[in-house]
Formats: C-alpha cells, structure tokens, sequence
C-alpha cells in the first residue's frame, strides 16, 4: 500500500481514469492511497500522474494494517 500526496485538487475526471484508489482531500492537499504490485506499477502510475500535470509533493509506502488518518500531518 502506497499514499502519494498531491499539491491541489484532482478533477473528477481524472480520478476516475486514477482508478481503483482511494481519495482523500484535505484543503490543498489530494491524497491517493492504492496497491501497487511492484515499483514498476507505482511508477507507472507516477508516470500517468505527470502526464496529467499533477505535482506529486510526497510517495510513502504504508504498513499492509496501517490505519493511520491520511489527512494528518505526522510530526
């Protein structure tokens, strides 16, 4: 399970072509959190994420039972 952390809103549209991940928003902050098989899916998932002229500001990979609240900082 990786989150990656977006700088802005994603339109509608694009999350649904982000698919499957969950979403979650926070002011100006987008947080997408999904399974990837090996880096070269989370990859290419960055790769679309460029292409869609998102600024990916964080990539952090989550414990397998984490059930930390994706929209709070960590100290």
């Amino acid at each position: 399970m990786f989150e990656v952390r977006i700088t802005g809103s994603v339109p509608d549209a694009v999350l649904e072509q982000l698919a499957p991940v969950d979403v979650t928003i926070r002011e100006l902050r987008t947080s997408l959190r999904g399974h990837f098989r090996d880096q070269a899916e989370l990859h290419g998932f960055l790769v679309k994420l460029r292409a869609y002229g998102l600024d990916v500001v964080e990539v952090r990979r989550l414990s397998t039972g984490s059930t930390e609240d994706p929209g709070v900082d960590e100290p």
